[in-house]
C-alpha cells in the first residue's frame, strides 16, 4: 500500500507501515531507543505539573478557540472524538508515538505539545508494561516446548501492539524462542482500521531487517463484542490444539468493561482455554491511589468513559471468575496484571 503522506525522516532500525488513510507511521518497537520511555519519578512529576498548567491555561480559552483545536491538531481531534466513549485504535496508536516520532506531514507543534502531556505518556507506559507482562507469561512454556505453536488472544487490541511488542521483546531477549513455530495473533475487535494497520505493521516487522524477520507470525481480526462473551468459546475451539495460549487486553476490557462484562469474559476464558492459559491486562488506578494532581481529570467534562476501577476491586472480580493475580506492574495511571487460573 503506497502512502499518501510518506515519512520523510525515517529512523534506522525502525519499520514503517501505512494506515487506511495513507499515513506512513513508524511501527512502535519498545526495544528501540526511539520508543524508550524509562523516566524517573521526578521526571514524571514534572510532566504532570506541566500538564496541569496546560489544563489551567486551556480552561481560560474562549469557546471558539476550543472548537478550533480539532481542526488544527490530529491528536486533539482524536481526544474530542473520544469524549464520553473511548479512543479508536488508530488514534490511540498515534497518541502513543510520542512527540519525536510524529511525522511532519500530518502533525504540528500543537500535536507534539499534546503528545508530551501525561495522558499520552501513560499510554506509552501502559503498552510497555503489558508487553513485558505478556512476554513474562509466555517465557516458561516457550523455554520447555520448542515446537509448540503459539496463540495470542488480544481483546479490544486495536493494532495489537502489545502482542507484537511482547514478541519483539522475546526475540531480542530470548533469541531462538520463537523460531520454528507457528504464531498466530487473534485480534478480538470491532475496529477494522486498527487491525488492518496491525497486519501491515506485522508484515513490515517480518520483512528482511525487521525485528521479527523470518518468523512464522500472522494476525487475524475476529469481530467480537465483549458483551457477548460466549462467542469466545467458539473462537478458542478453533485454535491450534496443543498451542501455548495467552491473552491480553491493553486499554480495553478491564479499563472500560462493566463488572458483569469483565467477570463473564474471564469466566469463559477460564473454562474454554487450556490449564496453563494466562491473561494480561491494564487496570486503571482508583482515585485513592492516583496522583492527587490527576484526580481533577476524573471529573472533567467530556472525558473518555474509563473506569477508575483500581487493583483491589479488580482482584475481587478476577477471584469471582476463578483467577488470581500472579504479578503486578504499577505505573502512573495504571496497574498491569498477569492472571493465572486459581
Amino acid at each position: 500500500m503506497e502512502p499518501r503522506i510518506p515519512e520523510k525522516n525515517k529512523r534506522a532500525g525502525l519499520s514503517y507501515a501505512v494506515t487506511d488513510d495513507g499515513l506512513e507511521l513508524p511501527v512502535i518497537d519498545i526495544t528501540h531507543p526511539a520508543f524508550a520511555c524509562e523516566m524517573t519519578e521526578a521526571e514524571i512529576s514534572a510532566v504532570i505539573d506541566r500538564t496541569m498548567q496546560d489544563l489551567r491555561e486551556s480552561s481560560k480559552m474562549p469557546p471558539e478557540a476550543v472548537r478550533e483545536l480539532p481542526k488544527r491538531s490530529i491528536l486533539w481531534r482524536g481526544t474530542f472524538e473520544s469524549m464520553g466513549t473511548f479512543m479508536s485504535g488508530m488514534m490511540t496508536y498515534l497518541t502513543r508515538l510520542g512527540p519525536q516520532n510524529l511525522g511532519d506531514g500530518y502533525a504540528n507543534e500543537l500535536d507534539r505539545a499534546y503528545a508530551a502531556t501525561i495522558m499520552p505518556l501513560s499510554f506509552r507506559f501502559r503498552l510497555r508494561d503489558v508487553a513485558h507482562q505478556l512476554a513474562w507469561c509466555l517465557s516458561p512454556a516457550l523455554s520447555v516446548s520448542p515446537a509448540r505453536p503459539v496463540e495470542l488472544l488480544n481483546i479490544a487490541g486495536g493494532a495489537a501492539m502489545d502482542s507484537l511488542n511482547a514478541l519483539l521483546l522475546l526475540e531480542k531477549e530470548r533469541p531462538g524462542f520463537l523460531a520454528g513455530r507457528a504464531i498466530r495473533i487473534r485480534v478480538l475487535e470491532l475496529d477494522e482500521a486498527g487491525s488492518r494497520f496491525g497486519a501491515r505493521a506485522l508484515q513490515a516487522l517480518r520483512a528482511p531487517g525487521g525485528g521479527l524477520a523470518g518468523l512464522d507470525i500472522a494476525l487475524e481480526q475476529i469481530f467480537y463484542d465483549w458483551s457477548k462473551p460466549e462467542v469466545l468459546r467458539g473462537v478458542v475451539a478453533e485454535l491450534a490444539r496443543g498451542a501455548i495460549m495467552s491473552g491480553s487486553t491493553e486499554g480495553g476490557l478491564f479499563d472500560y468493561g462493566s463488572d458483569e462484562v469483565i467477570v463473564a469474559n474471564l469466566q469463559v476464558l477460564r473454562e474454554a482455554t487450556p490449564k496453563d492459559f494466562t491473561m494480561v491486562g491494564s487496570v486503571v488506578r482508583d482515585l485513592g491511589t492516583l496522583d492527587s494532581r490527576l484526580r481533577v481529570t476524573a471529573t472533567m467534562k467530556g472525558r473518555p468513559a474509563i473506569r477508575w476501577l483500581g487493583l483491589t476491586a479488580f482482584e475481587a472480580l478476577a477471584k469471582q471468575a476463578g483467577w488470581k493475580i500472579a504479578r503486578t506492574i504499577d505505573s502512573t495511571a495504571h496497574h498491569v496484571v498477569a492472571l493465572h487460573k486459581a
